[in-house]
Order: structure tokens, then sequence, then C-alpha cells
């Protein structure tokens, strides 16, 4: 195929606007004199090894394709995304020598940014079609040079957008491992008090969001005088890095689905402390405490979860509004709850986000703990990659793309909140946006009513109405579900295997039949929806041919027989664990 017809094929609105686009002349030169040695100089530095996907803003003239070949052919899994935002650029790539490769690679992809006001929109649809944890971004030296500022907020900007995307991505594909913790904890509604009910309850009362970072050390010895003066938060870490210091929260909070959690709170002492949690939870950490367990509802369990407290009627005022998709930690969730809760102010301590003198935790909750400045400088997980900024007295620190998501994150939710009064007072670290830095001692805290009576009182009022019998019933129905799922799974492969290796479309009316029927049972809404969006992300890019064609019937049908084998190890999966 010629080159416009590549085009046409591929790109048809890129096309559209290449035919009837404003015709100028190119700003600057798209490259230096020397391109060969301005490619090696930008490619030379990346781990391209450990890349899945590479952004270069600026197409230039083709020229970094050359070097990128090999990468690619090295693994169709990986992608090179070039960002364009001038028309101008774009004709003068299409008549190099180029152009009809890069155009016709399946792996190369050419994302046009119309609006240059729309770049947060723009980078946001990257995001969510390429949700990859191992990326880089670079751009033209040209570009780099020009469009300094732009350049650095494109970076930035991608790293947040990816690492919300890709967390969602990777709950959505491996859901069936969250569920894992989901089904035992279903179990634990029954005993457990509702969060959410406690809403309002401590109108006035101060909280402290406690959170892990190094900086906590310096407050230590405040923290055991305000026992009846505010309510004490601690997550996580938090909750070991206090109780081994003898300071017991009035409330804990567990979310994280991982195993370290569980080492964690292992090496607790806070054994007795209520302790707030969502069914995500590794189950094992109800293994180290005995306190009483309360529940919230913050729609993080996915669509099981959802299903499970419609059923059961579990419904109840939702958490404190504000925070965005990049609040992804306890101490945000901490934070949210304490303002349901009725807290004012909101006082945060060891929420550092950062390497304060080169550590990562305070003392006593990881055994080692400080920063390994090679090792993070090779990192190319997205949320973990290393960035340098001031902490909150102007100095030089280094920090990493998540916590600066959670510093952003806590600001926007603080200025969403202005009936509330937050106060940093975390002895050094990121700081917050817009939220005053004062240190914990010179807080004036009036001592408050018996807050660990008021807490009992108000556990023992507000305990889930479910019962045993109940949440039984509603996960054998789900059993049944699944059954019934099985059967158009295994429907769906046989149509397939009389399809295989005709001459025409393997998604037969029938198939799309019996996707619809599946799409109708509670257990594909509970177990299969998210999935399938995800799959079809994996497998385009696992079935992909060589070479940019037209519709290949083998390819689609290779397409198809995965999804559905996928299915069907699914569902197998899940109707293992109900067995067990």
């Amino acid at each position: 195929m010629q080159t416009d017809e590549i085009l046409d094929a591929r790109y048809p609105n890129l096309n559209f606007l290449l035919r009837f686009g404003e015709e100028r002349a190119l700003p600057f030169p798209l490259h230096s004199e020397d391109i060969e040695k301005e490619v090696e100089r930008a490619l030379a530095p990346l781990p391209l090894k450990k890349l899945q996907l590479l952004y270069i803003f600026g197409i230039g003239l083709g020229h970094y394709y050359p070097p990128l070949k090999q990468w690619l052919a090295e693994d169709r899994e990986r992608d090179l995304i070039f960002i364009e935002e001038d028309l101008s650029a774009l004709r003068a790539f299409l008549k190099s020598d180029h152009a009809s490769a890069i155009l016709a690679h399946p792996q190369i992809h050419i994302r046009f940014n119309m609006d240059r006001r729309r770049l947060s929109a723009f980078l946001e649809e990257c995001a969510q079609d390429f949700p990859i944890e191992n990326i880089e971004i670079i751009a033209l030296a040209s570009y780099k040079k020009h469009y300094r500022s732009r350049t650095y907020r494109m970076r930035l900007k991608l790293h947040r957008l990816t690492t919300v995307n890709h967390a969602i991505f990777i709950e959505n594909l491996h859901y069936n491992l969250f569920f894992k913790n989901l089904l035992p904890n279903f179990k634990r509604f029954n005993g457990a008090f509702f969060g959410n009910h406690l809403k309002d309850q401590f109108q006035g009362v101060p909280a402290i969001i406690c959170g892990a970072g190094p900086s906590l050390s310096k407050d230590i010895e405040t923290l055991r005088t305000l026992d009846n003066r505010a309510l004490i938060f601690a997550g996580g870490s938090a909750i070991t890095a206090l109780s081994n210091q003898g300071i017991l929260p009035h409330f804990g909070m567990a979310i994280d689905p991982n195993f370290e959690e569980y080492h964690r709170f292992a090496a607790s002492s806070a054994f007795e402390i209520p302790l707030f949690y969502v069914n995500r939870l590794l189950p094992r950490i109800f293994d180290t405490c005995n306190g009483p367990r309360g529940y919230l509802h913050t729609m993080t369990g996915g669509m099981a979860e959802l299903w499970m407290e419609e059923k059961l009627g579990i419904e109840g005022e939702p958490l404190q509004e504000g925070f965005d998709l990049e609040a992804l930690s306890v101490t945000t969730t901490c934070i949210q709850l304490a303002c349901s809760l009725g807290c004012n102010p909101i006082i945060l301590s060891g929420v550092d986000l950062a390497f304060t003198a080169e550590r990562s935790y305070v003392s006593g909750v990881v055994p080692e703990a400080r920063l390994l400045l090679d090792e993070r400088r090779e990192e190319v997980r997205v949320s973990e990659k290393l960035l340098s900024r001031q902490d909150i007295y102007g100095q030089p620190i280094h920090t990493l793309v998540k916590w600066v998501m959670e510093s952003s994150a806590i600001s926007h939710f603080a200025k969403k909140n202005p009936e509330r009064t937050f106060i940093n007072a975390t002895a050094g670290g990121l700081g917050f946006k817009n939220i005053p830095n004062q240190p914990l001692q010179s807080i004036p805290l009036q001592r408050s009513s018996d807050l660990h009576g008021k807490i009992h009182q108000l556990i023992e009022r507000h305990r889930l109405p479910t019962s045993t019998s109940q949440i039984d019933l509603h996960l054998s129905q789900l059993k049944a579900s699944l059954k019934e799922a099985k059967s158009y799974v295994q429907a769906a492969l046989s149509e397939l295997r009389q399809l295989k290796g005709q001459e025409r479309d393997p998604e037969s009316g029938r198939l799309i039949f019996i996707q619809m029927e599946l799409e109708s049972l509670d257990s594909y809404t509970c177990f299969l929806r998210d999935p399938d969006l995800t799959f079809h992300q994996v497998l385009t890019r696992k079935y992909r041919p060589t070479t940019w064609s037209a519709p290949d019937h083998a390819m689609k049908w290779n397409f198809l027989h995965s999804k559905w084998l996928s299915f069907d190890n699914l569902v197998d999966f899940y109707l293992d664990m109900f067995d067990k």
C-alpha cells in the first residue's frame, strides 16, 4: 500500500486534517545537523530492555525509528508512540524516507493533539489506551529546546495519568485475585460495625492523621499527650510505627490487599484498637488484631462487592467527597473518614511523601528504609519514578511520582472542603499546596470528652444488620449464576471450534447471541464484565500482525478463542473458590 492509502486506513481523521488544515512554515528545524548524534544522545540513557512503551514528543522526520526497530521486533507487545501537535511537522514527516514503514508498523502509533489547550484530556486518552506500567517519555531535541515547559508538563502528566489507568487496568484484569480476599471478608460482615453510619458523630473534634514518614519520629512525644484532645487515625504502617512507641491510635485503617501489609500488622502491638477495613483487605490481617472491626463502603471492591451490598441492604452515607482518582493511599482514606465523622481541624503528621533524610519510613516499620539513588534512577515503573522537589523548608528533596500525586490529591481535597481547617504538622517532606505548615506542639488542642467511651458506644449502636444465613444465601445464588455462565462459555468455545480455519468472520451471529446471554447474568456483571474490557487491550496487542494489514480472519479467531478460553479459566477459578 502507498503512504496515502495507509494513512487513510489507519488514521482517517488525521488524514482529513492534513488535507484541509492550514499550511504554514515550520517554526524551527525539526532536527540538528548531526541527526545520528542527536538520536544517540536521546536514546542512550533509556533502559530500553525494561520498557514496554516509549513516547516521543515530536515525530520529526522519522529518524528515531531505525534504532528502535530492533527493540520493537524483540517483543511484539512493545509500543512506540509519537505525539505531535503541528500539522506542518506531520506534512514534512510524510515526505520522509521512513514515513511508509512507520505508518505501516502495527507497534507504532501516531497521536495528534489538535487543540493544545486540551493537553490533559489528550494525554488521558493516551493513558487509557496504553495503561502500561513500564514507560518512558522523551522529546526531539528541538522540541525539548523550544517547548521546554510543555515537555516537562507532558512528561509528569503522562506519568500521573498512566499510574491511575494502570492501577485500574490491573485490578480489572486480575479481579479474580482480589476476590480471593473479598469472599472470606464478605463473611465478616456479620459482627462488624458500619463505619459510614458514624457520619458527623465527632463534630468539631480535632483529627490527627498519622503517616509513617520519617518525620513522624519528631512528633512522638507530643502525640503521647493528645489521647483525650484529638482523634488519632493511623493507617497501615503508621499503626506499627505508633504502637511500637506505646501510642495506640483511636482508629486504625487497613485497605491494602498485599502481603507486605500483613507483615507490618504482625509487627504491630495495637491488637485491640477499632480497625476500619475494606473488603479487598488481605484476610490474614484479621489474625493480627482482636479489636472491633468497622466496615467501610468505599467502592473499592468492584462489582461483586456492590452486588453483595445491594443484596444485603447495606446502604449508608458515602465518605466525604472531594478526592479524585489520584487518591490511592490509606492516608487519603483516613482523611476522608475523619471529615465524614465531622472532625475539625484535620492535622497531618508524618505524611512526608518524600525521602526525608534519605529515608522512606520512620524507624521500626521496615528493616531498611534508606533511599538508594542509583536503584531508584533505574526504576521504570511509572508510579515509582524518582523526582526532585523542594521540601517545606525550601531545601532539595527526592520524592516519587505517586507521592506527588498524593500531595496534589490532598491539596485538592482541602480546597473542595473549605469548611474544614487543614494543617500540615509534618516536620519535613513535600508539603501540600495551600495547606499551612505548623508544628504539632504549637497547635492549641483543648481537652475533649471521653473519646474512647464515645467510640465504644457508637460501635455498639451501629452494627451491620446482616446474618451468616443471608450471606450464604446470596453467595449460593452467585455460584449458581457462575454455573450458568460456564454453559454459555462452553457453547461459545464449541462454536469457535466449528469456525476454525474458515474464510469468514469468526464472530458469528450465534457467538454474538451467546455473548448477549452471558452479559445478562449476575456472574458476568460481578466477575467477567471488567476483565472483558481489559482482555480486548491485552489480546489486541498479543495478536496483532507483524505489519499493518486489513482484518485477518485467522488473527480474529485467535483473539476470540483466547478471550473465551480466558472466560472459561476464570469461571473455573471462581467455582473452585466457592467450592472451597
